[in-house]
């Protein structure tokens, strides 16, 4: 067993594996921190989320942001795109330092077939990512949009550690599941906490948050 255990951390530590088990490290992090409500989830914005989305001319778009249109990655937490293709990338990579990599073990040819693998396993990942998540994005797409200028004056509950301009979640009882919802403070002090009450004063379309201000308990 501790033999088994030894030659699978070798195999997940080769090149080019090894690159998507930092991958796979990274992302498994951001999920336990996340979780613990210590930072908050953000979605690719790339255009609309119902799909609708022109990917026959991307020429005055970035070469990332043509590259996530093109494969269809978008629409969806970035996280959850990125915990994907780790995962997908992990498997692939691992097979093929397992069965086809075994025969090269150093020299320039091991770089030059590794850095040929890391690249399509990387193209075939995101293929893979982008059909995975296609029919998530278009049933996102279905469900109505809420106005969500009209949660502006409802009390929702601090979930992250802590409040800033930058960063922030609040969960707000709508009657239903509940809602996730970021939040931003200008307080400079950042009083606001895990668990304090806010109130929801304005909506920034532009950046889809709520600005807010503490609830003192009476």
């Amino acid at each position: 067993m501790q033999e088994a255990f030894l030659v699978f951390i070798t195999k997940i530590s080769l090149y080019p594996t090894i690159i998507f088990t930092g991958l796979v490290m990274f992302v498994t992090l951001y999920w336990v921190v996340s979780l613990l409500g210590m930072t908050d989830m953000d979605s690719v914005d790339l255009g609309d989320a119902g799909g609708d989305v022109d990917v026959s001319n991307l020429s005055s778009t970035g070469f990332f942001t043509g590259l996530m249109l093109k494969f269809g990655l978008y629409g969806v937490p970035l996280i959850i795109i990125l915990s994907l293709i780790s995962l997908i990338g992990w498997l692939l990579s691992y097979l093929y330092t397992s069965f086809l990599h075994q025969n090269v073990d150093s020299g320039v040819l091991y770089y030059l077939f590794g850095t040929g693998a890391l690249i399509f396993v990387l193209v075939v990942s995101m293929w893979l990512t982008g059909l995975i998540i296609s029919p998530i994005r278009k049933n996102i797409a279905k469900i109505p949009k809420r106005n969500s200028s009209s949660n502006v004056g409802k009390i929702a509950v601090v979930r992250t550690l802590s409040v800033t301009d930058k960063h922030g979640e609040a969960a707000l009882n709508d009657g239903g599941a509940g809602l996730i919802l970021k939040i931003r403070s200008d307080m400079s002090d950042n009083q606001l906490k895990q668990g304090d009450k806010v109130m929801l004063v304005e909506y920034l379309d532009d950046a889809n948050t709520y600005r807010v201000t503490p609830v003192k308990d009476k």
